[in-house]
């Protein structure tokens, strides 16, 4: 037997009541195993589950992966597209940062910023006040940090190999946000504008479909998790 933990955020793990689920399984199960125990012992998260990808030990994972001592899997449900504890990564010529704390994109576009550069460009997401003309009163972010930066960082890489760009800087907040207020700044510079265009849209089109943060829309009648 082996023991494996589940870690859960957002509408999972308001649905369950806790943030963390163990199991102790028989050797050479898998995500896919481990998914149907939850689906028996907390039927409610079964329309979740048919909609969620998985990541073990912080990387995406099929659900046929076979889990070992100490796994950690993660359910991932559809992302947007806590207290929160700030988490980051950085090198030379990229800075990452999943905070609680308010934006200051000055200091985005100060780490961008490059001799070299003839252009730099800032994207804020801000947070509006409707969906869809429904009356929003504010919007409330989930992430699993540490897999969060993971994945921005790989997509980062990828931007460098695709565009001919200088630095980027990502800063995406967590908790609760105002109408108004910026969920999101995204800073890239290149040489030449048409690469830091590219990359910042690809950026933003790639963080809202495959990194682990979570968007609770808060209306007058009460609140739901964006895309479930």
């Amino acid at each position: 037997m082996i023991n494996i933990k589940v870690r859960l955020f957002a509408a999972f793990k308001e649905l369950i009541g806790k943030n963390v689920l163990d199991f102790t399984v028989e050797e050479g199960s898998s995500v896919r195993d481990v998914a149907l125990l939850m689906e028996k012992n907390y039927p409610d998260v079964k329309n979740i589950l048919q909609v969620s990808k998985y990541a073990v030990n912080q990387e995406y994972a099929d659900a046929g992966k076979k889990l070992s001592e100490g796994d950690e899997i993660t359910v991932i449900m559809p992302v947007s597209g806590g207290v929160f504890t700030s988490c980051s990564g950085n090198g030379s010529n990229f800075n990452i940062k999943i905070t609680p704390e308010r934006i200051d994109c000055n200091e985005v576009l100060d780490f961008v910023s490059d001799p070299s550069a003839g252009s730099v460009l800032l994207f804020n997401g801000t947070v509006r006040d409707n969906e869809d003309g429904k009356p929003v009163e504010y919007l409330y972010y989930e992430a699993y940090e540490e897999m969060a930066v993971k994945e921005i960082k790989k997509l980062i890489n990828e931007a460098f190999n695709k565009y001919n760009i200088l630095k980027v800087c990502i800063v995406h907040r967590t908790g609760k946000m105002e109408i108004g207020e910026i969920s999101i700044s995204i800073g890239v510079s290149s040489p030449h504008r048409e690469d830091s265009y590219l990359a910042s849209k690809f950026l933003i089109d790639a963080i809202k479909e495959t990194v682990p943060i979570w968007k609770k829309e808060i209306f007058e009648e009460g609140g739901k998790w964006k895309r479930i």
